[in-house]
């Protein structure tokens, strides 16, 4: 039997857990960078067929055209650091042995751009307008953000 409230006031609790479960996707742009980025390390973008214009992390649609995108072009592995931050505790807020440099990297001629570790700079040598360069941090890739890291170009 169901039942439906329509007076706010007449609201029950309910204890004990809720589970939740769910599932995220990258979706099919954001499949096709990851699976790209694990099988040939390279950084790819989604390319607009109208405006020409490419976007990194690969999109399904052109925000200025609003048409589909299907084609998909490596991009480079070289960067300008567009903003960073110095990271001095982890998400768990435990403090790390070394702080860690989290950088938006930006690529010419391409909308958008990626988050990643910045590695091998100390903190107080980052620069707005930096050039790095994307690796692909492990031997084996798991085709997921985490696996990119940025270092000086």
């Amino acid at each position: 039997m169901r039942e439906y409230n329509t007076n706010s006031s007449d609201l029950r609790s309910v204890s004990g857990d809720w589970g939740v479960w769910y599932r995220y996707t990258h979706g099919v742009a954001g499949e096709k960078f990851f699976q790209e980025m694990k099988a040939s390390r390279q950084l790819t973008g989604s390319v607009c067929p109208k405006c020409k214009r490419t976007f990194v992390p690969a999109s399904m649609y052109c925000e200025d055209c609003f048409v589909q995108m299907t084609e998909y072009r490596p991009v480079g592995d070289t960067g300008t650091v567009a903003s960073f931050t110095v990271l001095h505790e982890s998400l768990e807020e435990t403090p790390l042995a070394e702080p860690l440099v989290a950088a938006f990297v930006q690529f010419d001629g391409v909308a958008g751009g990626l988050l990643a570790p910045l590695r091998g700079v100390q903190p107080g040598q980052v620069q707005i307008g930096m050039k790095v360069k994307a690796v692909i941090d492990k031997e084996q890739p798991t085709g997921t953000i985490v696996d990119l890291a940025w270092v000086p170009a």
